[in-house]
């Protein structure tokens, strides 16, 4: 993990291993059980937006400006057979994921980087998050959590992944084909990485 104030965040999208693909196809409830039974949980907002712009605020991970394919943010977006994803988790479900995958390795793009040693905060899946009390982030009322970061294919409605971008369209319930995750944990309670 990487330490960011007072807490840490995993260096990669879940499973948080270097050279491994991101998940996807993930609800938000499917990314706080998998945290959880790490001894994590899903970050908030806030905590994501601290950790992608960095000490500094920076607009993208990277810097304060925007550099076509630094990050995983620019394969071709493919069209979405929504009928076939709602049958999960039926194999015409997984069959239309795997078509429609395009993230790269995590750590692949090594400038994608925050100045603390996140990588693809921004790009490759999208990464739920807990929506923060102080989010002004539209969603409808009674959502409890946001997409953050874009994905390959870039940002809905957005010409830029940024830090800043947020999708609050969905439900934590939603499961769509390129949404993941990464955890977060106070702290304290993390363990230090080997030197």
């Amino acid at each position: 993990m990487v330490p960011v104030g007072a807490f840490c965040i995993d260096r990669y999208e879940a499973p948080n291993e270097k050279g491994e693909l991101p998940f996807a196809l993930q609800t938000a409830y499917d990314g706080e059980d998998w945290c959880a039974a790490r001894g994590k949980r899903l970050c908030s907002e806030d905590e994501w937006v601290r950790a992608c712009r960095g000490p500094h605020g920076r607009t993208y991970p990277y810097g304060n400006t925007f550099k076509p394919g630094v990050c995983s943010d620019d394969h071709p977006w493919i069209g979405v057979s929504w009928k076939r994803l709602s049958r999960w988790p039926q194999d015409p479900a997984l069959d239309e994921a795997s078509r429609l995958y395009q993230a790269d390795m995590s750590g692949a793009r090594a400038e994608c980087v925050t100045e603390e040693g996140a990588f693809d905060m921004t790009g490759n899946v999208a990464e739920w998050v807990r929506k923060s009390a102080s989010s002004r982030s539209e969603s409808k009322p009674g959502y409890e959590h946001v997409l953050k970061g874009c994905y390959w294919a870039g940002c809905y409605k957005d010409p830029q992944p940024s830090c800043g971008f947020t999708n609050g369209a969905h439900p934590g319930t939603f499961r769509t084909y390129e949404a993941g995750f990464r955890c977060c944990m106070p702290r304290a309670s993390a363990v230090p990485s080997a030197p």
